[in-house]
């Protein structure tokens, strides 16, 4: 049997998901036209590119569970993931900044998508300030981070990374950028073109549960993290070791425990992708098959690392997706007082994550290395 399984292509892996994103473009295009097809297709991209590593670490532990959990990892896994945190996280959002209920969102997203949509724009400053603030904590992690050694755009990440030393930097650019965002933040901004009063608190109140949500989830990691060793370095040996650990102990030894964990990291790992969604596309259809396909190649490369036995690792892919977070970020914040354009904001997503691949690519091949073979 395990034969068989090495004998398999890479691609037949991906069966899954190719089904899956075949149906994505069909509605898409019923939907929105070719607009949705490019907006759901670039969501599938930064979904996948933003969750690489997510693969890497579901595939340590997804070794040590037994075959029937690791078919409901993909079973009733895809559902939570897919219509769970992509679906049903994006409407609780509009719930959290709307006078609706939970209800009356979920059901006008389902059955008037314009409608929703137009509610979406009346929030869209709101929507903005938490989205735009969460991802730019994400990116200040990666970018000031004092053990990253490898460094793809050299003359920014590498003094970034040395004055990470310093203090908690990340946290006080935050503060500093809700704090101006605060003071010069006009009375009346554009929605939907048209001139309208708002409280400062619309903005600065979503920006603080922005960071308080990041702070949260990375605490709450750090709980499930936590081997109980002392590390001074985080490079990815240990890290490996480290979840090696994790996935051992008796707390995760049995087979829901473990699903509960991964569906927990997979979660914590999604929420950069749905938020910066709606720099994307508004539409909440476009959302959930965009990013629900990109869930479903995560899942098939998960297990193909863990059929072959290997870590799949693009030197500066992880880097290309960083930074079109940023670039998001940036974007969304920006969003909260004028519009951008559609094509922008799709350059921003797509065009960083392509030429780190191509650069990780270029490098892998000098070396010699293959990293999956086809």
């Amino acid at each position: 049997m395990n034969e068989k399984i090495k004998q398999k292509s890479a691609l037949s892996y991906f069966n899954t998901f190719f089904i899956f994103f075949g149906i994505s473009l069909i509605i898409e295009f019923f939907y929105m036209g070719i607009l949705g097809m490019v907006q759901g297709t670039t969501l599938t991209i930064l979904e996948l590119a933003l969750s690489f590593d997510n693969a890497v670490i579901n595939a340590l532990i997804l070794a040590n569970m037994s075959p029937i959990w690791r078919k409901r990892f993909l079973t009733w896994g895809m559902l939570i993931a897919v219509f769970g945190v992509r679906l049903i996280f994006p409407i609780l959002i509009v719930f959290a900044t709307t006078d609706l209920s939970f209800i009356e969102s979920f059901s006008l997203a389902i059955n008037n998508p314009i409608e929703y949509e137009r509610i979406i724009k009346d929030s869209h400053h709101i929507v903005m300030a938490f989205g735009g603030i969460f991802l730019l904590m994400i990116f200040l992690t990666f970018l000031f981070n004092e053990n990253k050694d490898v460094h793809w755009i050299k003359i920014i990440e590498k003094y970034a990374s040395r004055w990470s030393s310093v203090g908690n930097l990340k946290i006080l650019i935050a503060i500093f950028i809700v704090a101006i965002l605060g003071y010069y933040t006009p009375s009346e901004i554009k929605i939907s073109n048209v001139l309208t009063k708002i409280d400062k608190a619309d903005i600065i109140l979503p920006m603080i549960y922005g960071i308080l949500l990041f702070l949260c989830i990375e605490f709450f990691r750090g709980i499930l993290e936590d081997d109980g060793k002392k590390h001074n370095t985080k490079n990815f040996e240990i890290e490996k070791e480290k979840i090696e650990n994790i996935s051992n102990s008796k707390l995760l030894k049995g087979g829901f425990a473990s699903f509960i964990y991964l569906e927990l990291i997979d979660m914590s790992f999604s929420f950069d992708g749905v938020l910066g969604a709606f720099a994307i596309s508004q539409n909440i259809i476009i959302i959930m098959l965009g990013l629900g396909a990109g869930a479903f190649a995560v899942r098939n490369l998960t297990i193909l690392m863990v059929d072959r036995g290997t870590v799949a690792e693009y030197k500066y892919l992880e880097h290309g997706a960083m930074w079109s977070v940023g670039l998001l970020a940036t974007s969304m914040i920006i969003q909260i007082f004028m519009h951008l354009p559609h094509g922008l904001i799709i350059a921003f997503a797509i065009i960083p994550i392509a030429f780190a691949l191509i650069h990780s690519i270029k490098e892998n091949n000098l070396k010699g290395e293959n990293i999956i073979k086809i």
